[in-house]
């Protein structure tokens, strides 16, 4: 019956070996990729800023042709957005998905701690990490979903002034029309950036977070295996 018990602890070890190892290389790869994104986010906000600017100058100047061509160039950066968006969006889904899996693994490591548990301090111990690791991956996964609302309507808002902005005419010295495009589509597309960059700083703010409470986790399942043996 002993045996069969450590078997089972032995089982149970290298299961959660390979969960800890599979969210060490998780936590470091979206480090690497907000980073990432932050620093392409920054470059293409200032980038935008300067197009919008030499399509204001032309308007000014009642060079319409040339703004025409600058309009083209505004849509294209604004697609690019929104393609990044889109895959910020669905990567928003796969850290839900993490987070669920988080928490389940918790919920095995609780069970299993119950049916062990025999009143010891350890045994004490065992239950009060539980508690807070299962405090932190719910608290995480709120945030998941959080990032991935706001994702979700920053999308739809970035499609349609983007829309906008491709349904409107540039064919004479018509200030107001000019002003619109500008207020209206250009100004609040900066806005979108602009929180696309706040998200994303959040982002990474978050994930150095989740890779201290990781690695705390880790710290607490190798101590609480050596209490087992």
């Amino acid at each position: 019956m002993k045996t069969i018990y450590f078997i089972c602890i032995i089982l149970f070890s290298i299961t959660i070996q390979g969960q800890n190892n599979k969210e060490i290389i998780q936590d470091k790869r979206q480090i690497e990729i907000s980073k990432a994104q932050l620093d392409r986010d920054i470059k293409e906000f200032e980038q935008f800023k300067s197009q919008c600017l030499t399509f204001r100058n032309f308007i000014n100047n009642q060079n319409f042709i040339a703004a025409k061509k600058s309009k083209n160039v505004l849509l294209k950066s604004m697609n690019r957005e929104i393609a990044q968006t889109e895959i910020k969006t669905k990567r928003a889904r796969v850290e839900i998905s993490q987070s669920n899996q988080e928490i389940k693994t918790d919920q095995r490591e609780k069970r299993r701690n119950r049916r062990q548990y025999t009143g010891s301090q350890d045994d004490k111990n065992d239950i009060i990490r539980d508690r807070i690791n299962t405090r932190d991956d719910r608290r995480d996964r709120k945030d998941d979903i959080n990032d991935y609302e706001e994702l979700k309507n920053r999308l739809r808002y970035q499609t349609s002034l983007t829309h906008q902005l491709k349904n409107a005419s540039i064919i004479n010295s018509n200030q107001i029309d000019y002003t619109n495009i500008y207020k209206e589509t250009l100004l609040k597309f900066i806005k979108t950036m602009e929180q696309d960059i706040k998200g994303t700083r959040k982002e990474l703010k978050e994930d150095r977070k989740e890779k201290r409470e990781d690695k705390r986790e880790r710290r607490d399942d190798r101590q609480e295996r050596q209490e087992k043996y």
